[in-house]
């Protein structure tokens, strides 16, 4: 099993324990070092220094004792921040209509890198909707990376008017 997914077992219990959210695991190297990096969450509000300090302690127990990760290693919990990861159908529902910066793994009309509002999910599908006005719909699968953007002129911003978007393929929105 991956280390990331060992870890991801070991969390989710203890951040259902106090009401987080893991919402993303990453495995890096430092040196010879690992470095695991934990971003929690709290619905309603983001979680303090206190709580990230709180779960490292718990989650770093958990992990020695487990021995899932031979050698040394640096655990760090944080909260995702302003520009937080959108790892799943879920985290697509729950911030819809927010400005996401989305790349896909494979080019679509010369493109991987699309920022817009995030629309979905639609039968697995996630959408952007561009400045232009323009949707783009992707399955989740073609989804590499999307990212929340803070945007702090997005108030000054006029709205353009909407063109002929695409519909999402396979379905009504």
């Amino acid at each position: 099993m991956e280390v990331r997914e060992e870890v991801r077992q070991l969390a989710q219990p203890l951040a259902d324990e106090h009401g987080y959210e893991v919402v993303d695991i990453e495995q890096a190297s430092l040196g010879h070092h690992r470095v695991i990096r934990v971003y929690l969450d709290k619905p309603g509000g983001g979680v303090s220094v206190d709580d990230c300090a709180k779960f490292s302690r718990r989650l770093a127990d958990a992990m020695d004792m487990n021995q899932i990760i031979p050698g040394r290693y640096m655990l760090e919990v944080s909260s995702p921040g302003l520009e937080r990861p959108i790892r799943t159908l879920e985290h697509v529902q729950r911030f819809a209509g927010q400005r996401v910066n989305l790349q896909t793994h494979d080019a679509r009309e010369g493109r991987r890198r699309w920022e817009g509002e995030l629309l979905g999910p639609v039968d697995g599908r996630a959408g952007v909707r561009t400045d232009e006005g323009i949707e783009e719909w992707f399955e989740w699968a073609e989804v590499r990376s999307a990212r929340l953007v803070v945007d702090p002129w997005a108030g000054l911003r006029q709205p353009k008017a909407k063109s002929g978007g695409k519909a999402p393929r396979g379905g009504e929105r």
